[in-house]
C-alpha cells in the first residue's frame, strides 16, 4: 500500500488527542528524569504531577473516543503486526498506571504535600497508608523506564513505515493528505522532550552554583559574631580588671561613700514603645544553593527600653506561625505542617530578652530565649536604632538554627541549610 485513503485515517478527535498525549508524555518523561529529587525541585514536582493527571484525563478521553469511533484496520499481520498491537496496548496501560502510581506515591508519603494542579485546582489524596509508599515509588520508576522504551519503539516503528516500507501509515495521523504533518509533529514531540530535559537540567546547574566567596565570608563572619564565646585570654583580662576594681573600692571606702553621696538620683522607668503598622519580619534559608524567601504577616511585641540605658530593657516578640508564607499556596501548607512549623500544635513563637547592651553608637545586641515548636533555646539578635525622641526606626537580624527546634524534617528538608536568617524592620513610638 502506498497511499491510504481518507476513510482509512483516524478521526479528527483521535488525531488531536494522540498528538496532545504525545507532546505531554514527552515533556513529562523528560521532566521526571531531569528534575531535582529534593526540596529544591518543588515547583518541578508540582508541574510533574499536574501534567501526569492531564495525561490520565486525556488517555481516558482517548479510550472513550475509541469506543464510539471506528478506527482503520491494521495494515500488517504476523509478528510485526503483533508487536505493533502490543506496543499500543502497553502504552495505554502505562498512560493510566503511571499517573495513578504517582498519585499513590504522593498520597502515601509521610510528608503531607498537597497537590494543586497548575497551582489552582486542588487534587485530594488517595486513601492510602504510608506502607504503600515504597511499592508506589518503585513501580512508578519502573513504569517511567517502560514508557521511555515504548516511546522509542513507537517512534522507530512509525519512521520505519514512512521511510522504509513507504506505505503511507503516518497519513492516518495527519488531518490532510500525506504524512508530512505527522513527521513534523514527531519532530516537535522529540524537540519538546529534549528542550525540557536540557532546560530543567540547566536550571538545576545554575541553582546549585557555588555562592559568591565574598558573600560567604561575610555570612560566616556574621554568624561567628552572633555565636562567639569569650577566649581564655579575654576571660583572664576581665577577671583581672574586676579584681583591681574591687581592691580600689576596698582600699578607699570613704571615697566610695563620697561618690554615692554625690551620685545623681536614678531616672524614671524606661519608656514603653508601640510597634507601628507596616513593619516586616522576613526569613531566608539556603536550599541547595538557591534562596527560599518568606515572611510572617502577623506578629507583635512589647518593648520597654531606654536607648541610653539598654541594660534595663525588657523586650518580648510574638509571631503567629500560621501567617508564614513563601509566596506559594502549596509550599505554605507544607510550611505549616508537622514536619516544619506544626502550627496546629504550636501556633505561636515567642522571643523574650534576657540581656540587652549597646555595642557601639546606635548598634545594640540582645540575648534572649526563643520558644518555638515546644522547645526553648538561647537566641541572640542584633539591631540598630535611628531617629530621636519618641519615634525610632528599628532594623535587625538573627541567625536561627532550625534543627534546634526540629523545624524541617524528612526528605523535603534534606538540602535546606540548618541556619535560617531572620530580618526585621519597623517603626516604634513611645
Amino acid at each position: 500500500m502506498t497511499v491510504l485513503q481518507a476513510t482509512q485515517r483516524y478521526s479528527t478527535g483521535a488525531i488531536v488527542l494522540h498528538w496532545l498525549i504525545a507532546l505531554a508524555l514527552a515533556g513529562e518523561i523528560a521532566l521526571g528524569f531531569a528534575m531535582p529529587k529534593d526540596a529544591s525541585g518543588f515547583a518541578e514536582y508540582q508541574l510533574h504531577k499536574s501534567i501526569g493527571i492531564t495525561i490520565l484525563v486525556l488517555t481516558l478521553l482517548r479510550l472513550g473516543w475509541r469506543v464510539i469511533h471506528s478506527r482503520p484496520a491494521p495494515i500488517e499481520g504476523g509478528l510485526t503486526g503483533f508487536l505493533a498491537r502490543a506496543v499500543h496496548f502497553g502504552f495505554y496501560v502505562l498512560l493510566i498506571a503511571m499517573p495513578l502510581t504517582g498519585w499513590a506515591l504522593v498520597s502515601s508519603d509521610e510528608i503531607d504535600v498537597p497537590t494543586l494542579l497548575y497551582g489552582t485546582v486542588p487534587l485530594p489524596h488517595l486513601p492510602l497508608g504510608e506502607e504503600w509508599n515504597g511499592l508506589a515509588n518503585e513501580t512508578h520508576e519502573w513504569l517511567a523506564w517502560g514508557a521511555l522504551a515504548l516511546f522509542a519503539l513507537h517512534v522507530a516503528g512509525a519512521l520505519r513505515h514512512h521511510y522504509l516500507i513507504k506505505d503511507g501509515l503516518l497519513a492516518r495521523m495527519s488531518p490532510r493528505g500525506g504524512g508530512h504533518f505527522a513527521i513534523a509533529m514527531t519532530g516537535l514531540v522529540l524537540a519538546t522532550g529534549l528542550l525540557v530535559f536540557l532546560g530543567v537540567g540547566q536550571e538545576r546547574e545554575l541553582a546549585i552554583a557555588p555562592p559568591d566567596v565574598e558573600g560567604s565570608e561575610t555570612a560566616t563572619m556574621d554568624d561567628e559574631l552572633l555565636t562567639a564565646s569569650p577566649t581564655p585570654e579575654a576571660t583572664e583580662t576581665a577577671e583581672s580588671e574586676e579584681e583591681e576594681l574591687a581592691e580600689d573600692e576596698t582600699a578607699n571606702p570613704e571615697d566610695a561613700e563620697d561618690a554615692l553621696a554625690t551620685a545623681p538620683e536614678p531616672s524614671g522607668p524606661p519608656p514603653s514603645w508601640t510597634i507601628r503598622p507596616g513593619g516586616s519580619l522576613r526569613f531566608t534559608v539556603d536550599n541547595a544553593g538557591s534562596a527560599l524567601n518568606g515572611s510572617f504577616a502577623n506578629w507583635s511585641g512589647d518593648i520597654v527600653m531606654d536607648p541610653d540605658e539598654p541594660e534595663t530593657a525588657e523586650i518580648t516578640i510574638r509571631v503567629d506561625l500560621a501567617s508564614a508564607s513563601l509566596g506559594d499556596a502549596t509550599q505554605d501548607n507544607m510550611l505549616r505542617g508537622s514536619n516544619f512549623l506544626d502550627t496546629s500544635a504550636f501556633p505561636q513563637a515567642v522571643w523574650r530578652s534576657t540581656a540587652v547592651r549597646r555595642v557601639s553608637g546606635n548598634s545594640y545586641e540582645a540575648d534572649g530565649t526563643l520558644s518555638l515548636k515546644g522547645a526553648s533555646r538561647p537566641q541572640r539578635i542584633r539591631f540598630t536604632l535611628s531617629g530621636s525622641g519618641n519615634r525610632r526606626s528599628v532594623e535587625g537580624s538573627a541567625s536561627v538554627d532550625r534543627n534546634a527546634f526540629s523545624v524541617g524534617t524528612g526528605s523535603n528538608a534534606e538540602n535546606l541549610s540548618s541556619s535560617v536568617r531572620v530580618n526585621f524592620a519597623f517603626d516604634a513610638t513611645s
